[in-house]
């Protein structure tokens, strides 16, 4: 974590509130310019996939975030939503049949167009609707397909190639496909002649070394939309279309991390998924570039998006909570002469040799309910031995670890930091580096997780040393099979990931340990102080969390104030702020 990047901002949000307070002219100028900048209302109905309560299905709503609808109630899990030219028929992908198929729905009449293909995903309509071009691992790697729009006379597109080819998008005129490649060793834009039969030409259209993907066609098929890395974060952007080339690639987003844009019908905006550590929404852009807006009211967590001139496209009315709870919280309530609410209770599902097996019990039943689901997902019981669990109060720490560790509340796992068959890809959001952790699926024939189409990275002593060192590795070619996204299985019950050290003591790139991709923590939005404080009285904590005992050891004020721990008058300057 950026210690010295948090201090700053803290001191300079302090020196702005404490030296020189705005006055309200200048905050209304502000906000005025603001106001200019914002985009106006788009027309039109979007159709978003997203996910409530371990559940994805297909919402809709108005680009301005209102009048969220649930597309239907049959479809879950459902991803990958096209609409059709007709504006009334939407092709998705769907496991309600035990793998990955093609289907459509037309009104309440649900269609499954694919069978016994493993998986296939991420449909896209030909221009005159008669067409479906989607994903398919159904000669074991990731190849593009072409299907009438029925289902019938199924073609490989890209059979010459045994590297990944995925996320198709159709051009306004027909005449080609363009997709994300792993041909290259990067992820590259190339496209196909959309009416190729048989010994498909791919041209690619990046030929860059950056990594290119998720392109999306313009409606007048004059320009793309795609995600790249070129300039060292992942951003959309718009190029112009030659029938060899994208050209004169300009940057409309900015956030850092930005993924599977859309554009407008009258292409003039694109909407996008925007992932943060917390929660994962759609916004909307200009394409000329402005101030993006958010699409509220609906799930935190959306995967990809589609816009429809069709304001018609409805379903029932949509709740943030409608699949009901994951599973039921019933903490251990301690006694009342305690001096803390809740004890710590021993957990059966996981082992953990050498420690303390226990956790909070106000977060135990969410673990449990994690363990079991991960083992029905993945096909094996990965959380049945963990690394670490709730550390004694009394445990200290050198640089590689933190004295005052949410391990120690009962609210922090660490799972195995190796298994066979684990990948970790390498997130960097806002400016600080995460890692997703996928699992090896117990059984490989589609009925369990999905490929891989990010590289995983290599954390290797060679890679780490002798390939790139001071890097802290790198990546490594995508592995063939289905996987299972751990890390967001556990942010379904609320277990967090946290980011990678990047102090100038410790650093990840030198020290594997400071990866931290192992660690998740269920926080509930307490400080840490106020977590110790649920599990232990305030007479126990006092020799651990002192304030002025922690200053003197070394900790700085800013992360004793994060910490949540009491302040003594001379520490005031910090709670003129907000954590």
């Amino acid at each position: 974590m950026p210690r010295a990047w948090i201090a700053a901002a803290l001191v300079a949000a302090f020196v702005l509130l404490t030296i020189r307070p705005l006055d309200a002219s200048e905050n209304n100028s502000r906000a005025d310019d603001l106001s200019a900048r914002a985009l106006s209302a788009p027309a039109g109905r979007l159709i978003i996939s997203a996910e409530i309560s371990g559940a994805w299905n297909l919402f809709t709503a108005n680009p301005n975030g209102e009048d969220w609808q649930r597309v239907a109630t049959n479809l879950a899990p459902a991803r990958d939503p096209a609409i059709a030219p007709d504006g009334k028929t939407i092709a998705l992908r769907s496991k309600r049949d035990g793998a990955w198929d093609i289907y459509t729905l037309r009104g309440e009449t649900l269609t499954r167009l694919t069978r016994g293909m493993i998986y296939n995903a991420a449909p896209t309509w030909s221009p005159d609707g008669k067409k479906i071009a989607f994903e398919s691992y159904a000669r074991g790697d990731l190849d593009i397909w072409v299907m009438n729009a029925d289902g019938s006379n199924a073609l490989d597109l890209t059979d010459d190639s045994k590297a990944h080819d995925y996320a198709p998008t159709w051009s306004a005129d027909g005449k080609w496909i363009a997709f994300t490649s792993w041909r290259t060793g990067a992820q590259q834009i190339f496209v196909v002649a959309g009416d190729c039969a048989r010994a498909c030409k791919a041209i690619n259209l990046s030929s860059n070394k950056f990594n290119d993907q998720n392109p999306a066609w313009s409606p007048d098929g004059k320009q793309i939309a795609f995600v790249s890395d070129r300039d060292g974060q992942r951003a959309i952007y718009v190029a112009e279309f030659s029938a060899n080339a994208i050209q004169n690639a300009r940057r409309i987003t900015f956030s850092g991390w930005d993924d599977q844009p859309t554009w407008s019908p009258d292409g003039k905006f694109i909407a996008f998924v925007s992932p943060r550590p917390k929660r994962q929404p759609i916004y909307i852009v200009p394409v000329e570039g402005g101030l993006p807006q958010i699409v509220e009211n609906g799930p935190a967590f959306a995967s990809s998006v589609v816009w429809t001139s069709d304001a018609t496209i409805a379903g029932d009315s949509a709740s943030n909570s409608a699949n009901g709870a994951l599973y039921r919280e019933q903490p251990d309530l301690a006694p009342a002469d305690a001096g803390h609410p809740y004890e710590l209770r021993r957990i059966r599902s996981s082992r953990l040799d050498g420690g303390l097996s226990k956790l909070s019990g106000r977060v135990a039943d969410s673990w449990d309910a994690l363990v079991a689901r991960t083992k029905l997902e993945v096909g094996y019981d990965f959380l049945s031995v963990v690394a670490d669990m709730t550390r004694a109060i009394d445990m200290k720490c050198d640089i590689t670890c933190d004295t005052l560790s949410w391990h120690k509340s009962g609210r922090a796992v660490d799972t195995r930091v190796s298994y066979d068959g684990m990948e970790i890809v390498r997130e960097d959001l806002l400016a600080e580096t995460y890692w997703r952790m996928y699992l090896r699926a117990g059984i490989q024939n589609g009925t369990l997780g999905e490929p891989l189409k990010d590289a995983p990275w290599d954390l290797s002593y060679r890679a780490r040393w002798v390939i790139a060192p001071g890097e802290g590795g790198v990546k490594k070619p995508v592995p063939y099979g289905f996987f299972v996204d751990f890390t967001e299985l556990a942010r379904q019950y609320g277990w967090e990931r946290i980011s990678s050290f990047d102090g100038i003591d410790f650093d990840w790139k030198t020290n594997k340990i400071g990866a931290e991709y192992w660690h998740i923590e269920r926080r509930q939005g307490l400080t840490w102080y106020q977590a110790m404080r649920e599990v232990y009285a305030e007479d126990d904590l006092k020799a651990l969390a002192e304030w002025n005992a922690l200053s003197r050891a070394g900790y700085d004020g800013y992360l004793i104030y994060l910490k949540g721990i009491p302040a003594p008058a001379r520490a005031w300057k910090w709670f003129t702020l907000t954590p």
